[in-house]
């Protein structure tokens, strides 16, 4: 379909990106290797490595997404997801996890880890000092999971826009840490899969991503 044809070739650009970094660096390196720095040299093919690693992950995921499979669901707490990934995330601006103790939803345990990771990871890289992750029970069931930060934010006529695949902005938020424009589609597309919802909202400074999950995902326990 077009639609694939077109991915294909938006993910080949993106692997493109990191390669034709790599090569021409390592070259001159290697042509002069007495003048080489070596330590920055292999510094930045590391970064460009961790960053071809990065988006081979995500296509994966992505991949396993349009498969249609429905994974099996668990019990979850989601409060000790979050803990666990406000612990081990290095930042240089202050991150705390806020909310309930203990909030327990039915789900695919590595789709959930990876929508709280993938949108701590986005804050993270766009804050100005602030990361809060906050966790709670839903209203009506289920179990609602925020991340904001207090950085450039994103216009509310572009949000739903960045949720497509290889989106980047051309304001302050698109400054670019080795992302590839995949981490916010990967969050819709697995909250989708576990019955839930998804949405960016003002957060004055800054931006708020909002996941509401169910009880138990509509899709059943596989």
């Amino acid at each position: 379909s077009a639609r694939q044809r077109s991915f294909v070739a938006d993910a080949a650009h993106e692997l493109r990106s990191p390669l034709t970094a790599i090569r021409p660096q390592l070259a001159v390196a290697r042509a002069h290797p007495q003048q080489a720095d070596w330590p920055q040299v292999s510094t930045d093919a590391l970064a460009d490595v961790e960053r071809l690693s990065r988006l081979v992950d995500d296509l994966l995921v992505l991949a396993r997404l349009e498969d249609g499979a429905v994974p099996p669901v668990e019990a979850v707490d989601l409060a000790h997801v979050a803990d666990k990934i406000v612990a081990r995330t290095v930042a240089d601006v202050s991150l705390r996890r806020e909310g309930d103790d203990e909030v327990i939803v039915r789900a695919d345990v590595d789709a959930v880890q990876r929508v709280v990771a993938n949108l701590v990871d986005n804050a993270v890289r766009y804050a100005a000092t602030t990361v809060i992750v906050d966790v709670r029970d839903g209203a009506g069931g289920g179990a609602v999971v925020s991340v904001a930060d207090d950085g450039p934010g994103i216009p509310a006529e572009q949000r739903d826009h960045v949720f497509e695949r290889f989106t980047r902005l051309d304001h302050a938020r698109s400054r670019d840490a080795g992302g590839a424009g995949l981490g916010l589609a990967i969050v819709r597309e697995l909250v989708r899969s576990q019955g839930g919802e998804v949405s960016l909202e003002d957060n004055a400074p800054g931006l708020r991503a909002v996941v509401r999950l169910p009880e138990t995902p509509t899709r059943g326990d596989g």
